[in-house]
């Protein structure tokens, strides 16, 4: 045997080999905690400021967009979302975002969002 194939072997049987123990000593995943379950709710959203804005529901690292609503105008959203705790994100185009307070929502409630027609003079970060 010619000592270029043999070298070849020896490395291919070293590199298989170190592909099995590597995918045997690979840990199983670990099971995540699980989710609460999402429960269906309703927002509709009231805009009777000039700028549009985008709807988000937020909570923690959670983050949904809702949809888009034109300035004076309104619109009806459809989300999913566990029970618990809710605080709506409202993003102003060319004005910022601004927050709701933290609310309780129940499976099946059906939220009223009015957007004032000042907000935008707020400043950015505002929570109303």
């Amino acid at each position: 045997m010619l000592p270029s194939t043999y070298l070849t072997r020896t490395l291919t049987f070293a590199l298989v080999t170190a592909a099995i123990y590597i995918g045997a000593s690979a840990r199983p995943a670990v099971a995540q905690q699980e989710e609460p379950p999402r429960r269906d709710f309703t927002i509709e959203v009231d805009n009777n400021n000039f700028h549009d804005a985008t709807v988000y529901a937020v909570r923690g690292g959670l983050r949904l967009r809702l949809g888009f609503v034109s300035g004076f105008r309104s619109d009806t959203f459809k989300f999913r979302w566990p029970d618990g705790d809710l605080r709506i994100e409202i993003k102003l185009l060319a004005a910022g975002s601004y927050y709701t307070q933290v609310m309780s929502v129940d499976q099946g409630d059906e939220l009223q969002l009015t957007i004032l027609p000042n907000l935008h003079t707020l400043p950015p970060g505002t929570v109303f």
